[in-house]
């Protein structure tokens, strides 16, 4: 669901100078686009203006509450991690990785991994089994 934000006069003012000194018109030597592209300018002030507010920048649409409004998908909160569930992480992903080389009866493309060192180092960390 999009929520309403609002953008500073100076943001919209970016945005105005953007589309005054970025030409759409394309031009190539040598087979390299050396032309300053509308679209891709504006998209990265959005991007950076994305980033600040919390929005997803390729969602906005205008308001009907001015300029200065639009509508947007807001960025989903990611709370990071702590260290102890990195961790726990690890080893889960460890463990998983365990499992499934055993549900191979230790096969792989490359052979038997029963006396495998590496994989026997792994399943030695694996506090778990």
């Amino acid at each position: 669901m999009k929520q309403e934000f609002e953008m500073l006069q100076e943001e919209m003012d970016e945005i105005i100078r953007i589309n005054k000194s970025t030409s759409n018109t394309v031009m190539m030597v040598g087979g390299v686009d050396f032309s300053n592209n509308l679209t891709e300018a504006i998209n990265a002030y959005w991007k950076i203006l994305g980033d600040k507010y919390g929005f997803e920048w390729n969602t906005v649409e205008g308001s009907s509450k001015g300029k200065l409004f639009f509508l947007a998908t807001q960025k989903p909160i990611v709370i990071p991690k702590t260290k102890e569930e990195i961790e726990i992480g690890k080893y889960d992903t460890l463990h998983k990785i365990i499992v499934q080389l055993e549900s191979c009866n230790y096969e792989c493309e490359g052979g038997c991994l029963k006396n495998n060192i590496a994989f026997l180092a792994l399943k030695e960390m694996d506090t778990s089994l």
